[in-house]
């Protein structure tokens, strides 16, 4: 039984990720953006049109104030 339960929380965990990251593709770049100054944070990733980035950063203030 303990096996089981172990099993559905593995299971709904990566179902809940799947989800995040369907939801919010951008995630990942906040995430990794945190620590990042300067132009290295502000520079267009690849994937991404120069318009859709702002888009991005503009969702995300208190990260890339200083790209705005």
């Amino acid at each position: 039984m303990d096996k089981r339960i172990f099993l559905y929380i593995a299971v709904g965990l990566v179902i809940l990720g799947i989800l995040v990251m369907t939801f919010f593709p951008g995630i990942i770049y906040a995430v990794k953006d945190v620590g990042k100054t300067g132009t290295d944070k502000c520079s267009t990733p690849d994937g991404y049109t120069e318009e859709s980035w702002r888009e991005h950063m503009s969702h995300h203030p208190n990260i890339y104030a200083e790209c705005l």
